[in-house]
């Protein structure tokens, strides 16, 4: 009898594990189809950006010209005027001062970039930020104060690695290179359609319920290792969670190291400031992730302890994992 049950509980566990890896088989199958899928949209952005930033630069030069020939006809207008007041006064005659033709204004579109903001926040507090992300209902303001949150962030970030010296001792590495190349090969592509429009937020995000959740993994070098040889350059890995288009927990794991956990609200001075399609890891072969891998390296290092005790000290901004850990912990 006790043969027959143990056989049972075999035949259970081999299925339940056949379905788990027939289920995670199709889950990154979807994956992949996915990044195929923005891949695809990430190429006919492009081409249209290069299409309108053809058309700015021609305008441009269209405008150049037109202000250069404007310049020339004042100038001859200027110039005649003084030839006329001249033999005006030669003459003795009454000298009627004319005021000077202006030029046509060249049109910009900076007004495009002002545009209608629902919600001026340029001029809150840090603390007002934050408070509103984690108590206000209001899905439209909290967007609006993530995003104004993550551009202060990147402001931020710019000054400081203009200006701060870095010594060996000194990393400042909130993503991997990699992540942050992609995020300024897409300014710079995006530079001279800034010109005439201003640059696209990201898509709005919905209600936590609603949110997209993504991990991702990729090869990480701290920057004091790269100049190593291959032999002492050891190789870590970056683990992100993305709720929605911001980052809500991220990991650094290194040989020899003591793993770097962070989540967001109590760690945004350390965390990749970029939004997830900044990041272009969506985009990115191989760098997705399924939920579980996540999650069995995030409890291995002691992360969900971490979140627990960055949510008991209020230090926490409520995301999706924030959410799923405190609903756990009612059970």
């Amino acid at each position: 009898q006790e043969e027959m049950e143990r056989e049972r509980k075999a035949r259970e566990e081999e299925e339940r594990k056949r379905k788990q890896e027939e289920e995670e088989k199709k889950l990154r199958l979807e994956m992949e189809a996915q990044r195929k899928k923005e891949e695809e949209e990430q190429k006919r952005r492009e081409e249209e950006e290069k299409r309108l930033q053809k058309e700015i630069e021609e305008q441009l030069a269209k405008e150049a010209e037109e202000e250069a020939k404007n310049q020339a006809i004042l100038e001859q207008e200027r110039r005649d005027r003084e030839l006329a007041m001249r033999l005006a006064q030669d003459e003795g005659q009454e000298i009627i001062e004319e005021p000077p033709m202006e030029a046509p204004q060249l049109k910009r579109s900076a007004a495009a970039k002002q545009g209608s903001k629902k919600y001026e926040l340029s001029k809150w507090k840090y603390a007002e930020l934050r408070d509103a992300i984690n108590t206000s209902c209001d899905v439209e303001l909290l967007e609006a104060c993530r995003e104004e949150f993550h551009r202060r962030l990147k402001v931020y970030h710019a000054w400081k690695t203009k200006n701060k010296k870095r010594t060996a001792g000194q990393e400042d590495e909130r993503a991997p290179d990699s992540v942050m190349q992609a995020y300024r090969e897409r300014q710079r592509t995006m530079s001279m359609n800034q010109m005439a429009q201003a640059p696209p937020l990201p898509p709005r995000q919905q209600s936590l319920p609603n949110r997209q959740q993504r991990y991702f993994r990729i090869p990480f070098i701290r920057p004091a290792d790269q100049y190593k040889d291959n032999q002492s350059r050891k190789k870590g890995y970056w683990y992100a969670h993305f709720d929605g288009q911001w980052i809500a927990r991220q990991m650094e794991l290194h040989p020899d190291k003591v793993p770097v956990i962070l989540v967001a609200g109590k760690d945004d001075m350390q965390m990749c400031e970029l939004s997830l399609d900044e990041t272009g890891l969506t985009r990115k072969r191989g760098a997705e992730i399924i939920a579980r891998e996540f999650e069995e390296q995030w409890n291995r290092t002691g992360g969900r302890e971490y979140l627990m005790q960055a949510i008991q000290s209020k230090q926490a901004r409520p995301t999706y994992a924030t959410a799923m850990l405190q609903q756990q912990y009612r059970k």
